[in-house]
């Protein structure tokens, strides 16, 4: 860096710090941005942290949610789900599609609150209408299982769709499922394998479903030898099942 950019750069933080100690959230966030990747100073994600807190306590959505990120994952703080949630929902009522998203699934699983699937859909939906890939296909799964909606196999399929149309592999995963079991759709075992594959680029689980569709001859033609690839694939992905199936083979 050249003389002139290190003081420039000097007077930018000097400046931005004062702004941030005077109370303002906007400053407060930006000054944690720095402080975590490194920009005009030393990274340091304590003062980060520090920081995106300040900016979180006045509401600043794009700190809460990264707060709330932070103390999801145990990311440079100790894991505290109930802080994870809170964060989450002050970033999710402001807007924050991400965590809408987030918070879910936080309500899905119980995680920092009590379980309540309802608010899951509802958070789900406000995400999924918003572009959120994940929470379409969390929405589907809810309309596909019932829970905390009336169970309706042609909206999941069509949550599915949406997600899946935007290269999302779970969505595909779970929309070959419903060709598959022809659930929302008429039943179409080829092309529910023509999604699996697509799908078994990224996911373990997509793997696994695709070997059972080799080794029984579903949707293609049976290959024992393929079957023993995905499954070979999905149990050193750590996918159990398929671990097994390979041990009934031996």
């Amino acid at each position: 860096m050249q003389q002139a950019e290190l003081i420039d750069s000097k007077e930018k933080l000097k400046e931005l710090e004062e702004a941030a100690s005077e109370g303002f959230a906007r400053a407060q966030f930006n000054l944690a941005m720095c402080y975590e990747q490194g920009k005009w100073v030393e990274p340091d994600i304590e003062k980060a942290i520090y920081w995106y807190q300040k900016s979180a306590e006045q509401g600043n959505l794009n700190a809460c949610y990264l707060l709330g990120g932070r103390y999801y994952n145990g990311d440079g703080v100790e894991q505290d789900l109930e802080k994870a949630f809170e964060n989450f929902k002050v970033a999710a009522q402001k807007g924050h599609i991400i965590a809408q998203q987030f918070l879910g699934e936080c309500y899905t699983f119980g995680q920092g609150t009590e379980q309540n699937l309802e608010a899951a859909g509802e958070w789900d939906l406000k995400a999924a209408m918003r572009g959120s890939l994940e929470a379409q296909v969390n929405l589907g799964i809810c309309y596909s299982q019932g829970m905390g909606v009336e169970q309706d196999y042609a909206e999941a399929v069509k949550w599915f769709q949406s997600a899946a149309d935007a290269d999302h592999p779970a969505g595909k995963m779970n929309l070959a499922i419903s060709y598959f079991e022809g659930e929302g759709v008429e039943q179409d075992k080829e092309k529910a394998v023509q999604l699996l594959l697509e799908a078994a680029e990224y996911m373990p689980d997509a793997q696994f479903l695709l070997a059972q569709c080799y080794a029984n001859g579903e949707g293609i033609a049976k290959d024992a030898e393929k079957a023993r690839e995905w499954y070979q694939k999905a149990a050193d992905a750590g996918i159990v099942e398929a671990k097994e199936a390979l041990e009934t083979e031996e």
